[in-house]
């Protein structure tokens, strides 16, 4: 069992990740994946994780506390009875006090508390249900509809589609805009927001209501929801040529188990390089992404820990993994996050692959639940992340080597529509980023150990 990981408290918050033009950082698998988030989207170092934290000192020690409010804590912050007197205020003042409860402004109360921290897009307070619908989709076996979320020009997206999923099945296409669900507008929510709308009990259904941005015109989709067991990773070979593309869409349990089966198995169809496709995909458990370095490189530092004392620990490769060392090339984008984002700046820093696309997320800290007594739990960045070459990934994100931006109307390409284009198809993909790779690769300007 691994650790988690993130921001030490009491240093200098670092940039906030900057918003995307393009797919969002964060990024769900409709499924019921919760990413991103974002998933975000976070550096989660191992499958369950429950912790009391030990005491930390925070801040100077609080003034004694006055007598007047005996519920309040000794050690709570100074000015602590401005909350009671905010709570009573509201109780005994607001227009809709009578369909208030009890849970809502805990709850509220609790957001506002991590979010006065600061660390936007990583410490954040879960409802016993996100926390389910996390668990459940890193562990591989999701309920929903079989896409892929995300962001583009303020409207969620479908980014990309479960191959046979109930989704696939009613014709729901990558690009599709979400307009509706069960009648409801989405505009103006995020991807994290829109996905408990669509999730539900398996059996029932749901009306999508979406707009497709080839011909503009408005659709709609009543799609049975299933469970589904979906891969993190699926592959084939570029028509008319020895490249295995390999997609990797989170770092799910067993998703470097998946990923060393999908290498094996093109370099058994004749594969002499590979284009790994880490667009959109917003991390997940980051020792998979430790596993997944270890099956290109050897002997190498895939990433820092930076701890709260500034004490700097490499986190090295698995000797015991086989590593390869065919040319290859990494996909990259602004939904590339969190382990996603280590594994690339790995890969690149050693020297062993190119990568091209656009900058990635930033989202290099090490989160921990702190599970709460209802099923919730709050999730604190703990410690930092940086590339073997010390560089801070948090509000930076990786740099490509090349950056090749992907056209407003365009989304990745799935391995599965790839394998299946005509040879000459392939040098006009409208694909622009896996075009460019496959063009390095053919023409042997792709970087091998």
């Amino acid at each position: 069992m691994s650790d988690f990981y993130s921001f030490p408290s009491g240093q200098p918050q670092p940039p906030q990740p900057k918003a995307s033009t393009g797919l969002a950082a964060v990024l769900l698998l409709l499924l019921v994946f919760l990413v991103g988030l974002a998933v975000g989207q976070s550096g989660l170092l191992a499958p369950t994780l429950t912790s009391t934290p030990p005491p930390v000192a925070v801040g100077p020690t609080p003034a004694p506390r006055s007598t007047a409010n005996p519920s309040v804590p000794a050690d709570a912050p100074a000015d602590f009875d401005l909350f009671w007197d905010a709570l009573n205020t509201i109780r005994q003042n607001y227009v809709g006090r009578g369909e208030l409860t009890d849970q809502q402004i805990t709850y509220g109360a609790i957001r506002g508390m991590v979010e006065a921290l600061g660390d936007t897009g990583h410490s954040v307070f879960l409802t016993p249900e996100a926390v389910a619908a996390e668990n459940e989709s890193l562990g591989g076996s999701i309920v929903g509809i079989g896409v892929l979320l995300g962001e583009r020009d303020d409207r969620v997206v479908v980014i990309s589609v479960i191959g046979g999923g109930p989704a696939d099945r009613a014709g729901i296409r990558s690009g599709d805009a979400i307009v509706l669900v069960d009648g409801e507008p989405v505009a103006g929510l995020a991807p994290e927001e829109v996905a408990p709308k669509i999730r539900g009990e398996e059996g029932s259904t749901v009306k999508v209501t979406l707009e497709r941005a080839a011909t503009g015109e408005r659709l709609e989709f009543d799609i049975v929801r299933e469970k589904l067991s979906f891969p993190a990773v699926t592959w084939a070979m570029v028509p008319g040529t020895d490249i295995a593309l390999i997609r990797m869409v989170q770092f799910s349990t067993g998703a470097a188990a998946e990923l060393q089966s999908a290498r094996d198995q093109a370099l058994a169809a004749g594969a002499t390089s590979f284009v790994l496709d880490l667009r959109s995909n917003p991390g997940g458990f980051v020792d998979e992404a430790v596993s997944a370095a270890s099956l290109f490189l050897r002997d190498k530092t895939v990433y820092i820990r930076e701890l709260a004392d500034k004490e700097r620990i490499p986190v090295e490769t698995k000797d015991e993994i086989p590593a390869s060392d065919q040319p290859m090339v990494v996909l990259i984008d602004e939904g590339t996050a969190s382990s996603a984002e280590i594994l690339s700046a790995a890969l690149e820093s050693a020297g062993r692959a190119q990568l091209i696309g656009d900058t990635t997320f930033g989202t290099g800290t090490v989160l921990l639940n702190f599970d709460l007594p209802d099923g919730s739990a709050i999730r604190l960045a703990v410690e930092r992340w940086l590339t073997p070459d010390g560089d801070l990934i948090f509000g930076q994100g990786i740099t490509p080597n090349e950056s090749v931006p992907m056209p407003i109307d365009q989304v990745p390409l799935d391995p599965a529509e790839v394998g299946q284009l005509d040879p000459s198809a392939v040098p006009t993909l409208a694909d622009v980023q896996l075009r460019r790779a496959i063009d390095l690769l053919v023409n042997g300007a792709a970087r091998s150990t």
